[in-house]
């Protein structure tokens, strides 16, 4: 509430106002984007299917993903999920657009799209038959919280412009939707789930927790973007996803973070030949808890000692045999470091260089790095290939000795 002489100014609860009940002012920061115009995005998603019949395809024509069950027997699946947990800062409005097209209702079967973890964490709506519902998963003691349509609290979009529906809008999900969702999690906070509707966020159910509840609603708000459905018996159906975005409505800082680096004794880069120097990746658990934590390499530095230069490469799925990982910090990093021979080529080198040396004068560099591939485990928790960075090098014109570190921090 502000005060300008006798006349009062109050940000009422609306779409205006964000998680924080400050004022949608001005520009949200950008925290996740994904859009399927050339194909399913596969270094930022997972596809996961399960069973016979159950696909995720790129759709070229619509630029968007289809899930589809064709006959799919129960306990399949086929969804979405980014491999990034997307971070929450705390004190931070979040707000998630994700459009999807449920296509039809499908007994046995349910559709789901949200910030969402599956049945552990998360928030999301879904079509479980022909009941449409929102859920809050959460494995906290507080437990998990389904509101059916008939009940949500704010708009229950039924077109009968009751005091239930007071925007008078009916909801059919056999069309194009943009879900909205915002939060403040700080573990005791609000969520809010609703619909772009006509240009407008339309807020249809809020969970609030605050002076409630007496454990954390949910166990974590940093969250990845999943899309899809499952199945309990045989069904053929099919649904859409199309567009994501998460942004941070109160500007997100760049934080300084936990900083870690590790680097090699001098190893002789081959004459002509790529020579593993080391790798990083998540470690599955940190404190026995499935790793989240966000990896952003800082810098690469790099000191030829030898007399030839040296080409250094940073890549993404390097196969690397008798490879021996041991943590960056056994009681402080999330990450593990580790060494071993090249077996074949990378499937991604997302930046190279040269050092050049010579017998009088040697060279040494420290290189800044931006990227979007993200360090991270599976859907599942479990190590994958693209979530691990190798630097590997290689002399030319002759072997030469080098030393090498990488530098990063992390977020949690």
């Amino acid at each position: 509430m502000a005060y300008f002489g006798s006349i009062k100014v109050r940000a009422d609860d609306s779409p205006s106002v964000d998680a924080f009940s400050r004022w949608r002012v001005s520009s949200p920061q950008g925290l996740f984007d994904a859009q399927l115009t050339y194909d399913l995005q596969p270094l930022l998603f997972e596809q996961v299917t399960s069973g016979s019949g159950a696909t995720v395809a790129h759709d070229a024509t619509n630029r968007c993903a289809l899930m589809t069950f064709s006959s799919t027997p129960a306990g399949g699946l086929a969804y979405m999920q980014s491999y990034e947990w997307v971070r929450y800062q705390p004190g931070k409005s979040q707000l998630a657009f994700i459009s999807f097209n449920f296509i039809e209702t499908a007994a046995n079967c349910v559709k789901f799209v949200g910030l969402s973890a599956g049945a552990t964490n998360g928030f999301e709506l879904q079509q479980s038959g022909s009941t449409v519902q929102f859920v809050l998963y959460s494995d906290t003691g507080n437990g998990d919280q389904t509101v059916t349509k008939s009940n949500w609290n704010l708009d229950t979009l039924d077109g009968s412009g009751s005091a239930a529906n007071p925007s008078g809008l009916t909801l059919n999900l056999t069309k194009i939707q943009i879900l909205a969702l915002d939060f403040q999690a700080l573990y005791s906070g609000r969520v809010r789930m609703g619909f772009d509707l006509n240009g407008e966020v339309v807020w249809a159910h809020e969970f609030n927790f605050a002076n409630s509840i007496t454990v954390p609603y949910i166990q974590t708000a940093t969250l990845p973007v999943r899309c899809g459905m499952s199945c309990s018996d045989t069904v053929s159906t099919t649904m859409r996803f199309t567009c994501s975005s998460v942004s941070s409505e109160g500007g997100q800082e760049n934080e300084a973070g936990y900083t870690f680096s590790s680097g090699t004794t001098v190893i002789s880069a081959g004459n002509g030949t790529a020579t593993h120097f080391i790798s990083v990746r998540p470690q599955t658990t940190f404190n026995s808890i499935a790793n989240r934590t966000k990896f952003i390499l800082e810098s690469l530095d790099l000191l030829v000692t030898g007399n030839y230069p040296v080409k250094w490469e940073l890549c993404l799925g390097q196969a690397i045999t008798s490879t021996s990982y041991t943590s960056a910090n056994a009681t402080y990093s999330a990450f593990e470091v580790g060494t071993g021979t090249i077996s074949g080529s990378p499937a991604i080198v997302m930046s190279e260089g040269y050092v050049p040396a010579s017998a009088t004068v040697k060279s040494s560099i420290n290189v800044k790095l931006a990227n979007r591939y993200p360090i991270t485990l599976n859907t599942t928790g479990a190590v994958r290939a693209l979530g691990t960075l190798s630097l590997v090098c290689t002399g030319l014109g002759g072997s030469s000795n080098t030393y090498a570190s990488l530098n990063w921090r992390e977020l949690r």
